[in-house]
C-alpha cells in the first residue's frame, strides 16, 4: 500500500493518497483545491485515482473535490456522506454514503464510520488492507473528527446547533470510538495551526491507543463538564468558515488547469482604477508596506497564514488586485487565496511599488515603533495615546501591557468604534504580522497616527517591560 500525506501550512491542511501498489489504483481523502500535487503524485507512482471521498463538509477551505474530477477528466467518483440530510449532501457527489459505506481501491478497502458532533454529516474513513487483515482496521482518516491531541469543535454551525453537536460529538468519542482498536493508526485533516480545533498537536498521526491515553478530550468526564472544558478558552472562529461551508455544500466553481490572477497591470492602469471596485491587497513584508505604499491598500504580509487572515478580514464581494515583491510571488499569492475561495484575483502591479513609485503617484506611510519607544512614550505620560492590542483572547489574558485596549484583529473592522480618533494609536500583536494588517485597516479607515510596534509584545516582553493578566 502506498500513503502520501500532503500537508499545507498556514491552513494546517493534511490530505491524503492511498493506492495498491498491485493495481495501480487510489483515492484521495479530503483534496484542497490546488489539485496539481494529487495528479503528480500519481503519475510519478503509477496510480490511476479512481475515487475521492471527503470526510465531511469543510469550513475552512474550499474542497478540492469537483476540481480534481475535472482535472481527470471526470473520471474518479466523489463519495460524501449523507448522515446529515439534505442540508448537508453535496449536491455534486457521485456516491452519497452511508455508515458503513465501502469503497475498494484494489485490496484497499475504505469504510465510512459516522462520527458526528464537528459537523452532523461528519465520517471517519477506516482503511483495511485486505492483504494483511480483512478484520483489523490499519489506520483510520478521521477528518476534523479526531485530531492529535484534540478533537474537532462543535461551535462552527452557531450557537443553535452547539448544544447538539456537543452531544453528537461526546457520543462519537465515548461510543463510536472505542470499536476501533489500540493499534490503528489515525490520520486526521488537520494539524497544529488550525483553527479547527483549540489545541492540536504538531505530529501528524498517532495512533488510536495512545491518543485514548493521553488525548485530554479523551479523558471520559460526566458530559456537560466534558463539553464546558472542550469550550473552555476555544479561539474565535473566522467568519469565512460560515461562507466555506455555503461554498462547499453548494459546490465550488472549477477553476481549471490554468491558474487566474497572473494578468500583469500597470501603474497608470491601477491608479485610473481600470479594475473597478477593486481592493488593493499588498503582501509586501511589514517593513517595506510601513516605508511606502498605495494609500488605502491592505498589507497581509506574504507567509503560509496570509489565506487565513485574508479570510479573516478580506471582502469577499471585491476583485483584488496585488502589490507584491516579484511576480515571481504571484502563483503562490493566488493559491493562496484559492484555497480559501477568493476567485477574483485579477492580477498584480506591474514593476511592483517602484513603477508607482516612478509613476509619481501617492504615496502613503506606516508609521514604526520600537517598544522602548512605546515604553518611553507610556511613561512620560504626554500626550494622550492609545495601545490597541489585536492578539487573541488568551494572549492579552496570559499578560498585556496595562491600559491597552483589546481588540481581535479580526474583528477590528466591527469595532473601529472603540478606537479613539483623536489620539495617535500604537498598534501591537505578537510579533508586529498582525499589527501591520490592523494598522492598515485603521489607515484606510481615516486615522492618521498609527504606528505598528515592531516586535509586538514578544518583544515588550524580552525587554523586561511590565505586563498585567486577565
Amino acid at each position: 500500500m502506498l500513503l502520501y500525506q500532503r500537508f499545507v501550512p498556514g491552513l494546517a491542511i493534511a490530505s491524503y493518497i492511498v493506492g495498491d501498489e498491485r493495481t495501480g489504483e487510489a483515492a484521495v481523502i479530503d483534496p484542497t483545491r490546488d489539485v496539481e500535487d494529487f495528479v503528480q503524485y500519481a503519475r510519478e507512482n503509477d496510480l490511476h485515482i479512481r475515487h475521492i471521498l471527503e470526510t465531511h463538509v469543510h469550513a475552512d477551505f474550499v474542497s478540492g473535490a469537483r476540481e480534481l474530477k475535472a482535472r481527470l477528466n471526470g473520471e474518479p467518483e466523489i463519495h460524501c456522506s449523507g448522515l446529515g440530510g439534505a442540508d448537508w449532501t453535496p449536491p455534486y457527489a457521485d456516491h452519497v454514503a452511508a455508515d458503513g459505506h465501502e469503497v475498494r481501491v484494489g485490496s484497499i478497502r475504505l469504510q465510512a464510520v459516522h462520527s458526528p458532533g464537528h459537523t452532523p454529516e461528519h465520517v471517519s474513513w477506516a482503511l483495511y488492507d485486505n492483504s494483511r487483515s480483512a478484520d483489523t482496521p490499519w489506520l483510520v482518516f478521521t477528518g476534523d473528527f479526531l485530531f492529535v491531541g484534540d478533537v474537532g469543535r462543535p461551535d462552527l454551525l452557531g450557537e443553535e446547533a452547539k448544544k447538539e453537536l456537543a452531544h453528537q460529538l461526546y457520543a462519537s468519542v465515548f461510543e463510536k470510538l472505542p470499536a476501533l482498536p489500540d493499534i490503528t493508526e489515525i490520520f486526521p485533516a488537520h494539524g497544529a495551526g488550525s483553527l479547527c480545533g483549540k489545541a492540536i498537536s504538531s505530529r501528524r498521526s498517532s495512533t488510536v491507543g495512545y491518543e485514548r491515553r493521553f488525548n485530554p478530550a479523551l479523558q471520559q468526564l460526566p458530559e456537560q463538564e466534558w463539553v464546558d472544558r472542550l469550550m473552555s478558552q476555544m479561539p474565535l472562529a473566522p467568519p469565512y468558515f460560515l461562507r466555506m461551508k455555503k461554498v462547499n455544500r453548494k459546490g465550488p466553481a472549477i477553476i481549471g488547469p490554468e491558474l487566474p490572477g497572473q494578468k500583469r497591470w500597470s501603474a497608470k492602469d491601477v491608479h485610473n482604477r481600470v479594475c473597478d471596485n477593486c481592493l488593493i491587497l499588498d503582501v509586501r513584508s511589514k517593513e517595506a508596506f510601513a516605508a511606502a505604499h498605495i494609500p488605502g491598500s491592505i498589507n497581509i504580509p506574504f507567509s503560509p497564514n496570509l489565506p487565513t487572515w485574508a479570510g479573516w478580514v478580506l471582502p469577499y464581494d471585491r476583485p483584488t488586485l496585488i502589490v507584491t515583491d516579484t511576480a515571481a510571488q504571484m502563483p503562490e499569492v493566488t493559491t493562496h487565496l484559492l484555497r480559501v475561495g477568493f476567485d477574483d484575483v485579477q492580477g498584480y502591479l506591474q514593476g511592483g511599488l517602484d513603477s508607482w513609485e516612478t509613476s509619481g503617484y501617492p504615496l502613503d506611510t506606516l508609521g514604526t515603533q520600537s517598544v522602548q519607544q512605546l515604553a518611553d512614550r507610556l511613561k512620560s505620560g504626554v500626550g494622550r495615546m492609545t495601545v490597541l492590542d489585536v492578539r487573541t483572547e488568551g494572549e492579552w489574558n496570559a499578560g498585556h501591557i496595562d491600559g491597552a485596549i483589546h481588540v481581535h484583529g479580526g474583528k477590528l473592522q466591527e469595532r473601529f468604534s472603540d478606537v479613539p480618533r483623536d489620539r495617535p494609536v500604537s498598534v501591537i500583536c505578537g510579533s508586529g504580522y498582525r499589527g501591520s494588517i490592523a494598522a492598515s485597516f485603521l489607515k484606510r479607515e481615516g486615522y492618521d497616527d498609527v504606528a505598528n510596534v515592531v516586535g509586538g509584545m514578544s518583544a515588550w516582553q524580552a525587554a523586561g517591560y511590565p505586563t498585567v493578566t486577565g
